[in-house]
C-alpha cells in the first residue's frame, strides 16, 4: 500500500496554476483584472500566436513598489484582503493572490513597474517558477507583465490549448465584455502587431456596446431597481434568432458566467430574444463571489430579485417579438392558397392564422409539388379538426396527422438526404459582411465551414461571406445559419462534424415547418400526407413525437360491433 507523502512545491503549485490559469484567455483575464483594481484607465493587450508564445498586459495604473514585487510573486501574498472578515465584502475583482504565482509557475514572466512619483521602477523576471533577476530600471508608471511560453513547464495543459485564432478568440471576448463594463476605460487589443479591437475609454456605455453587437437593431437600455440590487439591463433584438443570444453578465463589475442569471436570461429570452448586457450592482455583503477557482461563478442572498429584476426589465423594454415565428419555407415548386370548402362537422377556417399577412392569391410555397389527382386517388383528406389535426380516409381506414410533426420529419429527412449526396452551396448575390467578433470566430472553425458549404474573403471593408450551404426547401438568412453552425462545432466535441452540422440544419428546418395552427388547402394536405409517407422514418418526428395516429378498419369494425 502506497504511503502518504507531501507532494514537492513544484508539482503542487502547477497543479494549483491550472485551476486558475486554464489557458491564455484566463491570464488575460486576471491581469486584465489587476489593472481595474489598481485604477488603470489605460489598458493594452498585445498576443502572439493567440497567446501561446506570449501575453503582454501594459496599464497606467498605481504600480507595484520596488521591495513589493518578489512578494507580488508568492501565493496567497495580496493587497486586497487583511482578515477574514474581508471576504465578506469583497470590492476587488482580485483577492486570493493567486494570479502572478500561477503565471509563474506554468512559464516564464516579466515584470516592469513603477509607482507615481518614483523615479525609477522595478524590474523581476522569473524561469521555471523561480526569480532569477530583481533590479531597478527605467519604466512608465503603471505595471507591465509579459508572460511566455504559456504551459511550457505543463505540457499535459499545453496540448489541449486551441488553434491561435481559437485562443484570440477567447481573449477577445474577454476584453470586450471588461470595456463594457468599464466605459472609461481605454482598452487596446492587438495580435500578432495587428490590431484586432480598441475602445477609447470615453465613458459612453452605449458607444461601446454598438462596437460589439451587429449593426442595424435598435439597442436599448432599462433601469430596475429592487429591495437589495439594482439593474442595468442592456438589450438589443436579433430577429429570425431564437434563444437569448449573446449574454454578457458582471456583478459589481465582475463578469461572471453564473447558472442563477443564465437561468434567468432563458426564461427571459422566452418572450425577448437578442443579446444581453445586465450590469447587476448589490452590496458586496449580499454576494459571496469565492465559490469558484475562476471567480466565474457568485451566490447572491436573494436569488429571486434576479428573476423579478430581469422580469421587470422584459416588461419596461417592450411588447414581446414573436422570435419563434420564422418566415415560411419556400421550395421549388408552389402550391396556390384557395379557400377550401368546409367539410359537415368540422371547425374550417378560410383564411390562414399564420402570423405572417399574404395575399390568398399569390404563390406560396410549403411542399415540394401538388399531388394530382391519380397520386390522391386512394387518400381523401376529409378536413382539419379546429385544434389543427388534418384527417383522411384511407383503404386501411382513417388517419390523422399533426401537421407540425409531420413537417419536421420531412424537412428533416430532405436535409439529412442532401447533406449525405453531396455538399450544396449557394453564392450570395450581396455578400455578408462579417462583425469582427463573428469574424474572430470564422477564423477558429474556417477549415470546417469552408467544406461544409461557406465561402469567406477578406476584403477592406472586413471578412466577407460569399456563398453558403444551400439546404434545400427550407431558407435561411445567411448569418443566421453560419452563427448556428458556429454554435454547433463550438459545442462538436471529437463528433462528425459533417452529421454536426446537418443535424443543426435540420433542427432549424423543424423550426420553419408549418405550425400546428396553420391552417391547409386540400392539396398541401394532400402533399404532405405523400411527402410523410415517403419518408424512412414516418412514425414519430425527429424529436420523438408522433407524426400519424391511423384507425385501422378493423379496429373500427370492432369498435362499434359490426364484426
Amino acid at each position: 500500500m502506497p504511503s502518504i507523502i507531501s507532494l514537492p512545491e513544484k508539482v503542487w503549485s502547477r497543479i494549483a496554476a491550472g485551476e486558475v490559469v486554464e489557458r491564455p484567455a484566463s491570464a488575460v483575464k486576471e491581469l486584465t483584472e489587476n489593472a481595474l483594481d489598481a485604477g488603470a484607465d489605460r489598458i493594452r493587450v498585445s498576443l502572439k500566436d493567440g497567446g501561446r508564445l506570449a501575453i503582454i498586459v501594459e496599464d497606467n495604473g498605481s504600480g507595484i513598489a520596488f521591495d513589493d514585487l518578489p512578494m507580488a510573486l508568492m501565493y496567497h501574498a495580496t493587497s486586497k484582503l487583511r482578515e477574514i472578515s474581508d471576504l465578506e465584502r469583497i470590492s476587488t475583482l482580485g483577492y486570493r493572490g493567486e494570479a502572478l504565482a500561477s503565471l509563474c509557475a506554468v512559464a516564464d514572466v516579466e515584470i516592469r513597474s513603477r509607482q507615481a512619483g518614483d523615479e525609477n521602477g522595478g524590474l523581476i523576471r522569473t524561469h521555471d517558477g523561480k526569480i532569477i533577476e530583481h533590479v531597478r530600471a527605467k519604466c512608465s508608471q503603471g505595471t507591465r507583465v509579459q508572460v511566455s511560453d504559456l504551459f511550457n513547464a505543463l505540457p499535459a495543459r499545453r496540448k489541449f490549448l486551441k488553434s491561435a485564432s481559437g485562443e484570440l478568440r477567447r481573449s477577445a471576448v474577454f476584453l470586450r465584455e471588461y470595456a463594457v463594463c468599464n466605459p472609461s476605460v481605454s482598452f487596446f487589443l492587438e495580435h500578432d502587431g495587428k490590431e484586432i479591437f480598441s475602445t477609447e475609454g470615453s465613458g459612453d456605455r452605449k458607444r461601446v456596446i454598438a462596437k460589439i453587437w451587429p449593426e442595424g437593431a435598435e439597442i436599448q437600455t432599462v433601469k430596475i431597481s429592487s429591495e437589495h440590487m439594482n439593474l442595468e439591463c442592456w438589450f438589443q433584438s436579433r430577429a429570425g434568432i431564437s434563444g437569448r443570444g449573446d449574454v454578457m453578465a458582471f456583478v459589481n463589475g465582475r463578469a461572471v458566467n453564473d447558472p442563477v442569471i443564465k437561468s434567468a436570461v432563458a426564461t427571459a429570452a422566452r418572450e425577448l430574444a437578442g443579446n444581453w448586457a445586465l450590469f447587476f450592482t448589490l452590496e458586496p455583503s449580499l454576494v459571496d463571489v469565492n465559490i469558484h477557482p475562476a471567480k466565474a461563478e457568485v451566490r447572491f442572498r436573494y436569488p429571486d430579485e434576479i428573476y423579478s429584476s430581469l422580469h421587470n426589465a422584459v416588461k419596461r423594454l417592450g411588447s414581446p417579438m414573436p422570435f419563434t415565428e420564422i418566415s415560411v419555407p419556400k421550395v421549388s415548386t408552389p402550391v396556390k392558397i384557395s379557400s377550401s370548402s368546409p367539410r359537415q362537422g368540422w371547425n374550417f377556417h378560410e383564411t390562414p392564422t399564420r402570423t405572417q399577412s399574404y395575399d390568398k392569391t399569390e404563390q406560396f410555397e410549403i411542399f415540394d409539388d401538388t399531388v394530382t389527382e391519380t397520386e390522391s386517388a386512394s387518400v381523401n383528406f376529409i378536413g382539419q379538426s379546429s385544434k389543427g389535426y388534418l384527417l383522411y380516409d384511407t383503404p386501411e381506414g382513417i388517419a390523422l396527422i399533426d401537421p407540425h410533426a409531420a413537417h419536421e420529419r420531412v424537412n428533416y429527412e430532405r436535409i439529412r438526404s442532401l447533406a449525405e449526396k453531396s455538399r450544396n452551396v449557394q453564392k450570395l448575390l450581396v455578400p455578408v459582411i462579417l462583425h469582427p467578433t463573428l469574424a474572430l470566430e470564422v477564423a477558429e472553425y474556417e477549415s470546417a465551414l469552408k467544406d461544409s458549404g461557406f465561402e469567406f474573403a477578406n476584403t477592406e471593408s472586413g471578412v466577407e461571406m460569399r456563398s453558403a450551404p444551400s439546404i434545400g426547401s427550407v431558407e435561411f438568412e445567411p448569418e443566421a445559419l453560419l452563427r448556428a453552425s458556429l454554435r454547433a462545432l463550438k459545442n462538436n466535441h471529437d463528433g462528425d462534424t459533417r452529421e454536426i452540422l446537418w443535424r443543426t440544419w435540420a433542427t432549424m428546418a423543424c423550426k420553419a415547418s408549418v405550425k400546428l395552427t396553420t391552417r391547409l388547402t386540400e392539396d398541401e394536405a394532400l402533399s404532405l400526407w405523400r411527402e410523410v409517407k415517403e419518408c424512412e422514418q414516418s412514425s414519430v418526428c425527429p424529436h420523438g413525437r408522433p407524426v400519424m395516429l391511423e384507425l385501422t378498419n378493423e379496429y373500427l369494425l370492432r369498435r362499434f360491433g359490426r364484426e
